[in-house]
């Protein structure tokens, strides 16, 4: 069985990583999917302190010699569980690094550590983060999985991308999955944001009221379904069957 390092990238700052990478970590739950939580964010490691009980980890992704080699944990991890990993802004050369010069995109290496990478590639929408996405794809010449998420969050209307012709090639070349993320409505957001709460934290709070408790399911259901329709977690390890063998 194939562990998968789920990588959940963006670049810049606002574009929803954050947001993305708690979905991910509801969507496992939910599905009681064996996963580790890696919060590469260690200056403000929002998704890490929503999640506390779930011994999430906190890495370090720097260019500095001395602390470049913390994010082999991520790898380490890889190799017993799912891992799901949320970037910080601008460690699109750093990550890439750490994957090109140990070649993780090796298939021999890949058959070898049980270990695949994925991204997750949130975009904005600007043409920046479009752009950034193509390089990311052509960066690893197709030999490491990419999702592109367009988040109706950040932007409402998508025919510039629709129109990309390069953009339009790749998916249709490479049968890239589209997921179009949608928005969470801003007074919902608004609370679970000034709490800093997860997900399902916020269903539970006395504070947020029944209609908020309706929007947050309806968005929840909706982007769980996005997120079973990749196909990434169809053969994931069972947190469930992990504690039979454990007991056994």
């Amino acid at each position: 069985m194939t562990n998968m390092i789920h990588l959940v990238d963006g670049e810049k700052g606002g574009v929803g990583k954050s947001m993305l990478t708690r979905l991910l970590v509801e969507f496992n739950q939910k599905y009681d999917l064996l996963y580790t939580l890696i919060d590469g964010d260690f200056q403000n490691p929002d998704v890490q302190q929503r999640y506390p009980e779930h011994n999430a980890k906190v890495v370090a992704l720097v260019e500095d010699e001395e602390k470049f080699f913390e994010m082999d944990i991520i790898f380490e991890t890889a190799v017993n569980t799912p891992v799901l990993v949320n970037l910080p802004a601008r460690v699109y050369g750093i990550i890439n690094k750490w994957i090109d010069e140990a070649n993780l995109t090796s298939p021999d290496f890949k058959e070898q550590s049980g270990v695949d990478i994925c991204k997750w590639f949130i975009c904005g929408g600007t043409t920046d983060s479009i752009e950034m996405f193509i390089d990311s794809f052509n960066y690893f010449e197709g030999e490491l999985n990419h999702i592109f998420v367009r988040n109706f969050g950040v932007c409402k209307d998508w025919s510039h991308v629709q129109n990309h012709k390069e953009m339009n090639k790749l998916i249709n070349n490479y049968r890239i999955p589209v997921v179009d993320l949608p928005a969470l409505s801003a007074r919902e957001r608004k609370f679970i944001d000034t709490k800093r709460l997860s997900f399902s934290q916020a269903m539970k709070h006395s504070e947020f009221f029944l209609i908020s408790q309706q929007r947050l399911h309806t968005f929840l259901e909706n982007c769980f379904r996005l997120i079973e329709d990749v196909g990434l977690f169809n053969n994931a390890p069972s947190r469930v069957v992990q504690k039979e063998v454990m007991n056994q």
